[in-house]
């Protein structure tokens, strides 16, 4: 499922939608994939104040820490993989963190080995596209005027029927 995303605010919607949707359901894994600055911390920030105790959560790219927790019900581990070689496993404290069914927002899977993988996870794909009039990406930085090409993917059955679900939400906000 492929739909746009004009500006952070979007962004931040969406990462709204699936935490109120992966709260009502046993997938606990969303990994995401975007270049840099590419918006998967906006999203994240949009995730995390959805949720239970989402207004005490300070999300910031966990780039230098590999791995931030917040203080939400359930908890979500807020993982960045970018520094790991590829073909690494998922370090043993992310998943300790994970057995007290805490919620796990993944910042560059790409750079794990295929066999460390959830095998039950959403995967969202971030990607900048060129549109006349859109906002920037980063806000702050103010590094790319684009809109951002949005593709969910689900791995396993019941993350299949937690799209499957999702799609009339996503359809209406942003088909």
């Amino acid at each position: 499922m492929t739909f746009l995303l004009n500006n952070p605010e979007e962004t931040v919607l969406l990462g709204g939608i699936l935490a109120n949707a992966m709260l009502s359901s046993p997938v606990r894994c969303l990994y995401l994939r975007a270049p840099l600055g590419g918006g998967k911390t906006t999203l994240t920030r949009g995730f995390a104040a959805a949720m239970p105790g989402g207004e005490f959560a300070e999300v910031a790219s966990p780039s230098f820490t590999l791995c931030n927790e917040y203080p939400t019900n359930p908890r979500i581990i807020h993982a960045d993989l970018y520094r790991l070689p590829e073909g690494s496993m998922l370090p043993e404290e992310i998943e300790d963190a994970m057995e007290d069914e805490a919620f796990l927002v993944l910042e560059w899977p790409e750079h794990l080995r295929e066999s460390a993988m959830h095998s039950v996870r959403l995967e969202l794909c971030l990607e900048p596209c060129s549109r006349s009039g859109s906002k920037y990406l980063d806000k702050e930085n103010k590094t790319c005027e684009t809109v951002r090409a949005a593709a969910l993917c689900a791995y396993g059955k019941t993350a299949e029927e937690l799209l499957n679900k999702l799609w009339p939400e996503l359809f209406l906000r942003f088909g």
